[in-house]
């Protein structure tokens, strides 16, 4: 099935200039797509031709893909920049999907306005780093600010790939390496540095269902790292492994990530 673009544009928040797009069913139910570190609304493309019948609402937040970079972000900065994109779209009831460092924002985004979202489906979020973690990111950072992002693409995509898929996905691992070579240097540093500063969300605003999505082979969020989250969203979460996949879940299995997504926004 074709997906078919109804609409994009720009919205301002953070002092940046955000590219959103939509398309789908505009009468359907809507699903806010939140990419992680690296990432583009082009990290959900694969999904899109599946997912017809919702409104699909995909955005590139700050420092990101098609969307400029302000001086500073952080965590809160970067939900300010969902609630600009719902605010803009008139979302009041929307269901939110996040990958990686997105899914930290959903989580943020859900218990800053719980009224506004009706469920979640979190692909490999991320958690507050330990120090080693904050020692880490703030090395990338730097690394990047001063020699690139060339130089560090092959091993972060490598890392978040499982083997096999690295092996059998050329075209998604390159989609991957294009994503995160084009990224502004500078903007993917700031969400470095917003992500080692990170702090939990508050898991007693979050009542609505989650369904939180763990690769068995993912070394960037582990499914013991899953496990937690899950633990800490209490009764109304449930994890799902899946087998033979790293951190790119929509690249590396996709139809099981479209059938995660309905089933949960049934």
């Amino acid at each position: 099935m074709a997906s078919k673009l109804s609409a994009h544009g720009y919205v301002s928040s953070n002092d940046s200039k955000l590219f959103y797009e939509t398309e789908g069913n505009p009468s359907g139910p809507s699903i806010l797509f939140i990419h992680g570190l690296g990432g583009t609304t082009n990290a959900f493309q694969p999904l899109v031709p599946e997912l017809q019948d919702y409104n699909i609402v995909r955005f590139d937040w700050s420092g990101h893909g098609r969307s400029s970079t302000p001086t500073t972000t952080s965590i809160d900065s970067y939900v300010g920049d969902c609630l600009a994109v719902m605010d803009e779209l008139k979302l009041k009831d929307v269901n939110v999907v996040g990958h990686s460092l997105g899914g930290l924002i959903a989580l943020h985004l859900a218990a800053k306005v719980p009224e506004q979202v009706k469920g979640l489906v979190l692909f490999g979020p991320v958690n507050p780093p330990p120090e080693a973690g904050q020692q880490a990111l703030g090395g990338r950072a730097k690394a990047v600010r001063e020699n690139g992002i060339v130089g560090i693409a092959d091993t972060v995509v490598g890392n978040a790939f499982a083997p096999e898929s690295y092996k059998s996905r050329k075209g998604e691992v390159a989609l991957a390496r294009e994503m995160l070579t084009r990224q502004d240097p500078e903007g993917y540093a700031l969400a470095c540095e917003a992500l080692a500063k990170s702090q939990p969300a508050p898991w007693d605003r979050i009542k609505m269902p989650v369904a939180v999505v763990s690769g068995k082979e993912d070394k960037v969020s582990t499914v013991a790292a899953g496990e937690t989250t899950t633990k800490n969203l209490g009764s109304n979460a449930k994890q799902t492994v899946v087998e033979s996949v790293g951190h790119w879940h929509m690249l590396e299995a996709t139809e099981r990530a479209i059938e995660i997504i309905k089933t949960t926004f049934a």
